[in-house]
């Protein structure tokens, strides 16, 4: 991993992002991208196609702001050593982190989740991040509160184990292996979608199997619902970070449904990390 993507609002909620990234970075060699999406005034026009003094100055206004925030936040005492890009672009923040992804390179990408800001779109607002997530073609790591443990040792893989999630697991793995963390496989088992324990631990042993995982442990958690199930696994289990596969809009095959994968993310006190299904 050599480029992370992190979007920033310059809110509390990106910083954390930010934070979670420069340490990332360190670990891994890696150059980070700080993108920024501005909302632009719409020009006013009378009789001809002349911007109103009124309209250019808040324009300037916005941009002298933002290249102020910028020079903020790479004067924070986290990003010393850093290899550190920036970018202001003016389209969708979804359309431009699809664009800076491809154009760069990037291997990450890392956000926050509601943050706000007044003269920004809504950069962290759910839906944003729930496009982002589910859309993105490279994993995307989430994160709400500023991260208390960066040594990351333990990292929980929440999934139903079904057939494509191995296509994707691969990066997760790596992403372990690299960092020395421990995997530990969990399957929630809900109500609504119960299975055999031992049935599903034979399931969990072969994957771990077929994608080398020597690390780890198999379990199995009963809860009310699949994201009250993985964040009670996690607390109880000293978890660094959660990961999960998810399949695009219909979130991870049968065990997540649409909304399970942001629930997760806005409720989870750890760090995120989210993967699209490999077909």
């Amino acid at each position: 991993m050599k480029k992370i993507l992190v979007p920033t609002d310059f809110s509390d909620f990106a910083l954390n992002a930010a934070k979670l990234a420069a340490n990332l970075a360190r670990k891994f060699d890696a150059r980070i991208y700080f993108l920024h999406a501005v909302t632009m005034p719409q020009y006013a026009t009378g009789g001809g196609n002349q911007e109103t003094y009124q309209d250019v100055a808040e324009g300037l206004f916005i941009l002298k702001k933002v290249k102020m925030d910028f020079e903020n936040l790479l004067n924070q005492d986290f990003l010393k050593g850093i290899n550190v890009v920036t970018a202001i672009q003016y389209n969708t923040v979804y359309e431009n982190i699809v664009k800076q992804s491809k154009e760069h390179d990037i291997d990450l990408i890392v956000m926050g989740t509601h943050g706000t800001s007044g003269y920004v779109n809504d950069f962290f607002i759910g839906s944003n991040t729930d496009k982002i997530v589910r859309r993105s073609e490279i994993p995307v790591i989430t994160v709400r509160k500023e991260v208390e443990k960066y040594d990351f040792e333990k990292i929980v893989f929440a999934s139903d184990f079904s057939e494509g999630v191995s296509n994707s697991f691969g990066y997760i793995a790596d992403f372990a292996n690299s960092l020395g963390a421990k995997i530990d496989l969990v399957r929630i088992i809900t109500r609504d979608d119960f299975y055999y324990s031992g049935a599903m631990l034979d399931i969990m042993e072969n994957f771990a199997k077929d994608n080398g995982l020597r690390n780890y442990e198999c379990h199995i958690y009963t809860a009310e619902n699949v994201q009250t199930g993985i964040n009670e696994f996690a607390l109880r289990h000293g978890a660094d970070m959660v990961a999960t596969v998810t399949n695009g809009r219909r979130g991870l095959a049968r065990l997540f449904n649409g909304s399970v994968t942001t629930e997760i993310m806005n409720s989870s006190a750890l760090p995120v990390m989210t993967l699209k299904t490999q077909k």
